[in-house]
């Protein structure tokens, strides 16, 4: 073996070195083999120790990941019962076999390589703009949790160590601050996988958390430097300690300056929307090994020069969209699982055969509650509620695969006995399981919006006006929304509050990000994709009148996630409707030339959750998106009205357009018998549609009609006929929750719940006409 060292070898194999034992690596064949030789291959016999950890894993996951417990746990235990706990201990002949003594070597070298890579990438997903825009609460919680908790912790540790459990000072100093000050640290990245694991991530809490952590990570990062070159002048002199920071600073300037620079030369190297070569990412690979080799040799950690060069990848599209793709999933898909499960295997739980001793006591139990007190009692002073600064807290004393990384990779320098490195392992393991568990107690974002004050263009004060939120995923997206915002006749009685959200996947980091453009915030990466979304909305603005307020937004964060700033936009600015684009696109001729499932689940998300009426906008008629309606077009709007809510919420938006000059508004209502609607709903229908019925003068562009209709069949051969008509828009209820026997039959032929029933029929595959739709849902009020 050419990895072997002389003293891995037989003595036959270690005379004078320059003889060695030769085993190939693959297989002649099975049938070529002796019985038992084909395990003496070392990538046959890796592949059959890859099948079985992921196979294990998998299964267990499949059981414990019903009771929402993260994948790290399932990890572990498959680490667990591969090691010397259960298969050394209970069947020693296989695992002799299966793990062998150079076998685990390897693995344990595939491990050190996947927290180098995973290293690497946290420092890619990074937003250091996060640090600059965070505030003096963000900054508060963030040092108390990692300063206070560190400092105290680890010298009290210390000394009890000493005191009680009678260690010898030098394993005292190193051994045993390494242990208590790994278990005080907050890690951004385990607190973004919980944030993202918890879903809570684009929630404001989750904001507050996320930037707390990254100053912690941050504050932890200097502080553990600090502490790793005091050990170095204890244990040599203040020359090598000097030295060695003199070599670090060089590589860290080397890397800000030279590699950076050619970042970026790779960046205006790759056309715009074309893939980044894959030469560069070769360069960026071998760039990092080249660091990490540099680093260890002058006293830097090897896995922090390239954490330190993902930080100088600039965020976003092409370069780190492209590493991420490239290397996330074999990264988090297949190294760090291994690592995961390797540190279940290296620990053993029949070597706890005594309590641990005081100081690992001590950590674990005052450590975490003083952990916990810094992160509560800032956040509560900042006038965060009780329960969501108790979840805050719990959230950055989370653990995971970072602390087991660092356990697994320092477990050899520090001389860690196994029973120290077992209990290591547990306690990650049992702060891994529990802390999701009561923050899902303590913190429930599907209740954020529950019982919140009515906002619907229904209850909207006439004075007040109407707070509207337009999201867009493209520019097209802004200009039909545009179109019926103006359409919304603002005016001095009543005003138009506006709303612009431009929503785009984040790609490239782990910070999602919500811009105030109207406060000037930007992020790191280029702002050309939402400048002309954030222009649109100008314009429109330049051409309307006063009354009208734009507001612009920019929302970056996972598509899975990314109704959650919808929502949170329309909730802290008291928004009565959301306008969402519908997930299909037709060209000028009318052929569909985009369907997408993202954007359709996108809408529902928003629909089930939202805190006031949302509107999904389907455009058909491309040919107007050029411009902004003028007074001189003539616009025909109906709305179709079998009465509910959602029709009275659509035709609430509908009374807002008739005033505008060029508008004709027709009102089409549906009734089975002449005297068919009775009791309190009838009643609150009559109100919606006094003024509709009995026009005045002022609303001479409007026209009232009433069809009767026996049952859904007939309602579908109506909708039939409004289509033939010359309308531009027509108006309609989703009737989510509507048994009317105007639609009866129907439901059972809706392909698109979401649209409702009659919405469904509207955008039917048949219908090639230019007819915007736009299907509304009243808020849903929890009960």
């Amino acid at each position: 073996m050419g990895d072997s060292s002389l003293s891995d070898l037989k003595p036959e194999y270690r005379v004078d070195g320059s003889c060695w034992k030769f085993v190939p690596v693959i297989s002649e064949g099975f049938f070529n083999q002796r019985p038992g030789d084909i395990f003496r291959h070392h990538l046959i016999l890796l592949q059959l120790q890859l099948a079985v950890i992921f196979t294990l894993a998998a299964i267990i996951h499949f059981f414990l990941g019903r009771f929402y417990l993260p994948r790290l746990i399932s990890e572990v235990l498959a680490g667990v019962i591969l090691g010397p706990t259960v298969l050394g201990r209970f069947f020693p002949d296989i695992s002799a076999v299966l793990f062998s003594e150079q076998s685990v070597k390897v693995l344990a070298t595939l491990t050190r390589f996947g927290y180098l890579f995973f290293m690497f990438l946290i420092g890619v997903k990074m937003d250091v703009n996060l640090i600059k825009k965070s505030g003096k609460r963000e900054w508060t919680i963030g040092t108390m949790v990692m300063l206070f908790p560190l400092l105290v912790t680890v010298m009290v540790g210390r000394h009890i160590s000493i005191v009680v459990d009678k260690v010898d000072a030098q394993s005292a100093q190193y051994e045993v601050s390494f242990f208590t000050g790994v278990l005080m640290l907050t890690s951004f990245p385990v607190v973004a996988i919980l944030l993202m694991q918890l879903k809570i991530i684009n929630s404001e809490l989750g904001h507050l958390t996320l930037s707390s952590a990254l100053i912690s990570d941050m504050v932890s990062l200097v502080m553990v430097n600090i502490g790793n070159y005091r050990v170095i002048m204890l244990l040599a002199s203040l020359r090598v300690a000097l030295k060695s920071l003199f070599l670090v600073a060089v590589l860290i300037v080397f890397i800000l300056t030279v590699l950076q620079q050619m970042l970026y030369w790779i960046i205006r190297k790759t056309p715009e929307g074309k893939p980044v070569k894959d030469a560069y990412i070769f360069f960026v690979v071998i760039a990092l090994l080249v660091v990490a080799i540099v680093g260890e040799n002058v006293g830097l950690q090897y896995m922090y020069g390239p954490f330190i060069l993902g930080l100088t990848v600039p965020t976003g599209h092409p370069l780190a969209s492209t590493l991420i793709e490239k290397l996330d999933t074999i990264v988090s898909g297949w190294m760090l699982p291994l690592m995961s499960t390797y540190c279940g295997y290296r620990s053993n739980l029949w070597n706890l055969n005594r309590l641990p001793p005081y100081w690992i006591m001590f950590a674990v139990t005052f450590g975490f509650f003083l952990k916990v007190a810094c992160g509560f009692i800032p956040a509560f002073c900042f006038k965060v509620p009780c329960k969501d600064a108790t979840a805050l807290a719990l959230m950055l004393a989370a653990k995971g695969i970072v602390e087991l990384g660092t356990f697994a990779t320092n477990a050899e320098k520090q001389s860690t006995v196994t029973q120290e490195f077992t209990w290591a392992v547990i306690i990650v393991f049992i702060f891994a399981a529990l802390v999701p568990i009561l923050t899902r107690k303590l913190y429930d974002p599907s209740k954020t919006y529950a019982g919140y004050q009515k906002r619907t263009v229904l209850n909207s004060s006439i004075n007040e006006g109407v707070r509207m939120l337009a999201c867009a995923h493209r520019q097209d997206d802004a200009l039909s929304a545009i179109k019926l915002l103006q359409l919304s006749n603002p005016s001095t009685e009543s005003p138009l509050s506006v709303y612009g959200l431009y929503l785009e996947e984040l790609v490239g980091g782990a910070s999602p990000l919500l811009l105030n453009h109207q406060l000037g915030q930007r992020s790191s990466s280029d702002g050309g994709r939402w400048q002309p979304i954030i222009d649109i909305f100008n314009y429109f603005k330049s051409q309307s009148s006063k009354p009208t307020q734009v507001h612009v937004y920019t929302a970056i964060s996972p598509s899975s996630l990314m109704h959650e700033d919808v929502c949170w936009v329309a909730f802290d600015n008291l928004v009565a409707l959301i306008i969402l684009p519908f997930h299909r696109k037709w060209n000028r001729k009318g052929k569909l030339i985009s369907d997408s499932k993202d954007l359709r689940d996108f809408n529902t998300k928003v629909m089930n959750k939202a805190p006031c009426s949302v509107a999904i906008l389907i455009d058909r008629d491309r040919g107007r998106n050029s411009s902004i309606i003028d007074d001189s077009s003539t616009y025909n709007i109906c709305v179709v009205f079998l009465g509910g809510k959602d029709d009275r919420e659509a035709l609430s938006i509908a009374r807002r357009m008739k005033g505008w000059p060029s508008v004709f508004l027709t009102v089409i209502r549906l009734k089975e018998t002449e005297d068919m609607i009775t009791g309190w709903e009838g009643m609150m229908d009559d109100e919606c549609l006094r003024d509709i019925k009995h026009p005045s003068n002022e609303n001479g562009n409007v026209l009232y009609k009433e069809e009767i209709v026996r049952h859904g069949a007939d309602t579908s051969a109506l909708i039939g006929s409004i289509l033939d008509e010359n309308f531009d828009l027509i108006c309609v209820g989703r009737h989510s929750q509507c048994d009317s026997p105007l639609i009866e039959g129907l439901s059972a032929w809706t392909d698109l719940p979401e649209l409702g029933t009659v919405g469904d029929l509207l955008v039917s595959a048949e219908i090639s006409k230019p007819i915007s739709i736009l299907v509304v849902q009243q808020q849903v009020i929890e009960k």
